[in-house]
């Protein structure tokens, strides 16, 4: 219950410093369109429609018939330190770049917004929403929170430390004594070995995909 306090509470948080200036990365032209779309959008980021929880994504990292694009729009430095396998680097100036890529998604395709706390990768979603509308989502707490849940074995919790996930600074709270980038062992944790984890499934396809074998 406190875990989901503290998010509710960082999330709130992260609306406010966004809708109080946050820097647009010197594109006025998305923030003045995501104005316009706003009504239509922000009610999904009050409600945390689009907010997906650490195991969620990891189910879909390990879904085949998923087509998951995750974006990870930190600072090199944070991304050089850790990130999740294939993971693309996508600095927020970069996104309009993708909007072709975006625009040709097959109707199985995810993608997941990742930063160090929610701040910057809600940033990247209300891009996404101007640049393209495609089938997005904003990792819960961020890599901070993943890190909570994955980054060391149970037995182990202390070693590492947990993060707060109740102010949210923008700032990976996880210490590395190396950069190991996507060779940490929380980069992909085996979903098959990690303790069940209960979360409300948020993730929805544009359209059903059918499965090996012809089956719908």
């Amino acid at each position: 219950m406190k875990r989901i306090l503290d998010l509710r509470v960082a999330g709130a948080l992260t609306l406010l410093f966004a809708a109080g200036g946050l820097a647009w990365h010197g594109q006025p032209g998305i923030e003045k369109k995501w104005q316009y779309m706003a009504p239509m959008l922000e009610s999904r980021l009050l409600e945390r429609e689009v907010y997906i929880d650490p195991a969620e994504l990891l189910h879909l990292i390990n879904d085949d018939y998923i087509h998951l694009v995750i974006y990870d729009v930190r600072s090199e430095p944070d991304w050089n330190e850790f990130r999740l396998v294939d993971s693309e680097h996508m600095p927020l100036e970069k996104l309009p770049g993708e909007r072709d890529r975006l625009l040709a998604l097959p109707d199985n395709a995810v993608v997941v917004v990742v930063s160090n706390d929610e701040m910057l990768a809600t940033e990247g979603w209300k891009h996404l929403m101007v640049i393209a509308r495609p089938n997005a989502y904003i990792l819960e707490g961020g890599l901070n929170h993943w890190l909570n849940v994955y980054g060391a074995p149970a037995d182990e919790v202390d070693a590492h430390g947990k993060a707060s996930l109740g102010k949210p600074d923008g700032k990976l709270r996880h210490p590395f004594k190396l950069a190991l980038g996507d060779r940490h062992v929380a980069s992909r944790p085996d979903e098959h070995l990690t303790p069940h984890r209960a979360y409300s499934k948020k993730v929805k396809l544009l359209k059903k995909v059918a499965k090996a074998g012809g089956c719908d």
